[in-house]
């Protein structure tokens, strides 16, 4: 039996977050229509995403300017971030609403470091950026898992982030990296939104009522170390402004087996980006194919495990 312990965080995050009726109120602009027109292999997919999301919750016409205004953010977002390209960090800070700090500050003070959720909402870059400079105390101590880009486009794409305090965890041997991080009580970010490959890193956990590959990395940290999940989300409001909010942490979800609870509280982390896409549906990454399914080959290792009989 599953046993979920409940509280005002869950209660907060679990309502009812299917309130469409505010897509028939968005207002795509001429650039976003044109764009929406000139990438056919993404406005596919954009399509596909949204039809697989909101079923025959929305007429074709509602879809279609969704879609739209879903482009309109995207060249919003590219222009926001090529200004930003000019910009101090202090002035970027003064474009965001930082909501909630006082969760990631009460966290930490259990010692156990911190673990954001989150995924691609809003302007995240610009919002992110905003967001660490409220945390004097966490400077250079805010961690994400990514791969290095060469070094003339690393300095160009990451410097701001760099600025503001945010460092890099490679990918090779991240878990010990991570956990690393956590043991100092610094905060380590999990962008959970995207495709993983299935295997040992990752595994199948319905999003949006549809088996999607899903990092389990987040939930086997927080079952071994203890460190609370903090969810995080951004959206541009319409007098341009930005919103990075921070959310209560959630409750970790027993079970009877380990696996058991990794996949329990994994697809709690994907039901609450889930919230976090109907809140504002016009401004989370559509255009990725979040629904691929690929296995990766299991490692010679991971063979010898198997015919051990270990999981």
């Amino acid at each position: 039996m599953v046993e979920k312990r409940t509280s005002d965080s869950t209660d907060t995050l679990s309502g009812d977050a299917g309130d469409l009726t505010g897509i028939s109120g968005l207002k795509p602009t001429l650039l976003g229509s044109a764009m929406y027109s000139l990438l056919p292999v993404r406005r596919r997919i954009v399509m596909e995403n949204l039809r697989q999301v909101f079923g025959d919750r929305l007429s074709d016409p509602e879809l279609h300017r969704l879609a739209r205004s879903i482009y309109r953010h995207f060249a919003t977002t590219i222009a926001e971030n090529l200004a930003m390209m000019g910009s101090s960090v202090r002035r970027i800070a003064g474009k965001v609403d930082v909501l909630g700090v006082e969760h990631v500050l009460t966290a930490a003070e259990l010692g156990k470091g911190v673990q954001i959720l989150t995924g691609h909402f809003g302007n995240w870059e610009l919002s992110a950026v905003a967001a660490m400079l409220q945390f004097r105390q966490y400077q250079n101590r805010f961690h994400v898992i990514r791969k290095s880009l060469s070094p003339g486009l690393e300095d160009m794409v990451f410097g701001r982030f760099r600025k503001a305090g945010l460092r890099i965890i490679s990918p090779v041997n991240a878990l010990q990296h991570v956990f690393d991080a956590l043991e100092r009580n610094d905060v380590v970010i999990f962008i959970m939104d995207q495709h993983a490959v299935l295997g040992s890193k990752a595994i199948a956990v319905e999003f949006f009522g549809r088996e999607a590959g899903t990092n389990r990395s987040l939930a086997l940290v927080a079952r071994q170390s203890g460190a609370p999940v903090i969810p995080a989300s951004s959206h541009r409001k319409p007098d341009g402004r930005h919103v990075m909010q921070f959310h209560p942490p959630m409750e970790w979800i027993s079970a009877e087996s380990p696996r058991e609870e990794i996949y329990r509280n994994t697809l709690g982390y994907n039901q609450v980006l889930e919230k976090f896409v109907l809140d504002h549906p016009d401004q989370w990454l559509w255009a990725h194919r979040r629904w691929k399914i690929e296995v990766r080959p299991p490692t010679r290792r991971r063979k010898r495990e198997l015919r051990m009989g270990r999981r």
